[in-house]
This record gives C-alpha cells, sequence and structure tokens, in this order.
C-alpha cells in the first residue's frame, strides 16, 4: 500500500512535441482514464481516472520538459481525488500502476512511429534512384547538347546589363557612404546610454506549517519564480512539501493541478521558476513542518 501521491518520470530521446502527442493518443486507450485538459505550448496535460475497486478515481497531472531538442522529461503525479481526509490515505497500489500503464503506453507508440519512419524513408530513397536511372536512360545525349550550347555569361543581353548594374553601383557609392556615417553616429549615441538591468523583486512571501492558502497576488506577467525554504521537522530522513500557484477561483481540490515545487526531503532550501501570465493567483501549500515560500518578478 501506498501514501497518498505517486511521483514518477521517465526520459524519451525525442522532441517535446512528438512525446505530447503520443500521450495525447496513449491517455484515451487506457482504460479509466481520459484527457481533462492538455496546453501543448507549456507542455501540461491533465488526465482524470475513475472510481475503481480500490479508489474514487485519480487526478493525474503530466509535464514534459525539453533537455535539448531530442531529449524529453515526462514526470507524472497520480493522486486520489478524495485526498487523505476521505479513503486516500492507501490506494492499493493503483496510483503506481496508473503512472506505469502511461509510460509504457506512450513507449510503445513512439516506437511504433519510429518503426514506420524508417519504412517510409528506405521506400522514398529506392524511388528516387529508380528516377535517376529513368531519366538517364531516356536521355543519353544530354550532357553532349549542354556542352555544344553557349555559355549564358557571353550572350550579348548579359554583357549589357553588366555594364548598366556596374554603373548605377559607382553611382550610389558616395549616397551610402554619407547613409553609413549618419546610421554609425546614431548608433554610437544610442549604445552609449547604459541599458538598466532587471533587478529580481518581491511580490509576496508567505510562511507558515502544514497545509495552508494563501491571500491573492497579482502577477504581471514578467519572468517569476519561487523561493523556498522547508524543514519538515521528523528526524527521520524525509519529508513532504508541495506549493501550487492556483489561478484566482480555481479549487486543485476539485480541478487537480500540477505542483510548481515537490520535494521529499527532510530539509531544503532552493527555488524553482514558474510559468505565469498576468493575472490574480494564491499559494496552495501541502506540507508537513515549518516552511517559507516568497514570490518574485523581474522588473
Amino acid at each position: 500500500m501506498a501514501f497518498l501521491d505517486h511521483n514518477g518520470e521517465s526520459e524519451f530521446p525525442l522532441p517535446r512535441d512528438q512525446v505530447f502527442d503520443a500521450l495525447c493518443k496513449a491517455v484515451p486507450t487506457i482504460k479509466g482514464m481520459k484527457i481533462d485538459y492538455a496546453d501543448k505550448l507549456q507542455g501540461r496535460i491533465m488526465v482524470k481516472s475513475g472510481v475503481s475497486l480500490y479508489s474514487w478515481g485519480e487526478n493525474i497531472p503530466i509535464q514534459l520538459t525539453t533537455i535539448d531538442n531530442n531529449r524529453t522529461k515526462v514526470q507524472i503525479t497520480s493522486s486520489p481525488k478524495t485526498g487523505i481526509m476521505f479513503g486516500g490515505a492507501f490506494d492499493m497500489g493503483k496510483n503506481r500502476k496508473n503512472i506505469e500503464n502511461i509510460l509504457a503506453t506512450t513507449s510503445q507508440i513512439l516506437s511504433s512511429q519510429q518503426t514506420n519512419n524508417s519504412t517510409t524513408d528506405d521506400t522514398n530513397s529506392n524511388n528516387f534512384n529508380q528516377s535517376n536511372n529513368l531519366i538517364t536512360n531516356q536521355n543519353p545525349n544530354i550532357m553532349e547538347q549542354t556542352k555544344t550550347e553557349k555559355p549564358w555569361y557571353k550572350k550579348t543581353w548579359v554583357i549589357v546589363l553588366g555594364v548598366i548594374f556596374l554603373l548605377i553601383v559607382i553611382a550610389n557609392m558616395g549616397k551610402d557612404k554619407d547613409a553609413g556615417t549618419s546610421s554609425s553616429t546614431a548608433s554610437s549615441e544610442s549604445s552609449s546610454e547604459p541599458a538598466k538591468e532587471k533587478q529580481w523583486t518581491e511580490v509576496y512571501t508567505f510562511k507558515g506549517s502544514g497545509m495552508k492558502k494563501s491571500p491573492v497576488f497579482e502577477l504581471t506577467g514578467a519572468p517569476a519564480r519561487l523561493k523556498y525554504k522547508y524543514n519538515s521537522g521528523s528526524n527521520m530522513g524525509m519529508g513532504m512539501f508541495a506549493v501550487y500557484v492556483v489561478d484566482e477561483g480555481d479549487d486543485i481540490m476539485k480541478t487537480g493541478g500540477i505542483p510548481e515545487i515537490m520535494t521529499q526531503e527532510e530539509n531544503e532550501e532552493s527555488e524553482s521558476s514558474i510559468q505565469k501570465g498576468s493575472g490574480s493567483y494564491y499559494l496552495n501549500v501541502n506540507a508537513q513542518g515549518k516552511w517559507e515560500v516568497v514570490v518574485e518578478e523581474k522588473k
């Protein structure tokens, strides 16, 4: 039996968009699962799992992260819809099975696509070679005809156009020189003004312990990050700390969500960037022990 949330991740040697499309194909084929929403730009998918013999259903957020052009990391969290207070403390392995089913089905789809692409490339290559052989066999005198034709650069009209073009270039050289001098002066004046460097500015600080929700705060859409300190106080070598940045009016217990920060370390102090547009948000912290979270924007 497992306690509350289960996390899993896997790395695929393929671009993020290709892995995203494969996940969207894989989830509906798994019994009891459906996609609630999918955001390709942010690389996020929210999956819902229905009621089963072992649970009242699960929220399964999926996050895709680009490692480089041909490597993608997939992180999956499976948690009971009812939470810990209403039968979600033990899942009989259901959350771990959800994650394994999604990763295995996605891997099968991607492997099938790679096999089909390889077969198509071989077929196109054979067709191209056959076309080249056909052209060569039908036109054995092409090279001889090309050699007897007069080179284009020796034709009279080409020579006349070349002389006219040369005269135009010479006439405009003086104008270009004056324009270049003016442009250089303007560029020098512009570059002499130092650009004001943006600084990380505190937007909101939230302190406490255990599970809490913050008041609403505003983000402008500028680059943002979360700085946090966490101490579980358990002295057991492990803990639980998760921070959600939630749109005003939403409730993650109803709609689900992907945590911006999640750790099972006993103590941790770090930071994490967040991708949020302009709007009103609040923090939902689910933790064991004391913590402090600072929201900052670069302004």
